[in-house]
């Protein structure tokens, strides 16, 4: 019985595991943005906000990062790189602030996606090209 358990579960892993995934429809890429730069150069950062508490965006950016995927709808691991690219805004009470770089990928990407994020401003965000959000 135990070798039965053991064959059973390791079908079941290996079988999960090799299922080919189905390419997302291209309605489900309504949220991305076509601009290629979009999120990928520190010009047109993807405007999150939410990192300052109380502001009515507060936590934005872990919703954004939980609902991104990959263009088959592969899990993206999200992999903070640390602030970057000082930029000057007179809207800002500092009169600007620091951008975050952050690293993108999923199981069987060629290269891993670095983006820029602005933390301090909120824009209805989308994916940046090759991802789509759910």
């Amino acid at each position: 019985m135990k070798q039965v358990l053991v064959i059973f579960f390791t079908l079941l892993i290996l079988g999960c595991d090799t299922t080919p995934k189905k390419p997302l429809s291209a309605g489900s890429f309504q949220l991305t943005s076509n601009d290629p730069e979009y999120g990928y150069t520190e010009n047109k950062p993807i405007e999150l906000g939410g990192f300052l508490r109380g502001t009515k965006s507060a936590g934005a950016h872990i919703e954004y990062f939980e609902g991104l995927i990959g263009p088959n709808g592969e899990k993206v691991k999200v992999t903070r790189l640390g602030s970057c690219c000082a930029f000057e805004d007179k809207s800002m009470p500092f009169g600007g602030g620091m951008l975050d770089r952050y690293q993108l990928s999923y199981k069987g990407q060629e290269k891993p996606a670095i983006i820029y994020v602005n933390l301090y401003k909120f824009n209805k965000p989308l994916a940046p090209k090759g991802f789509a959000l759910l």
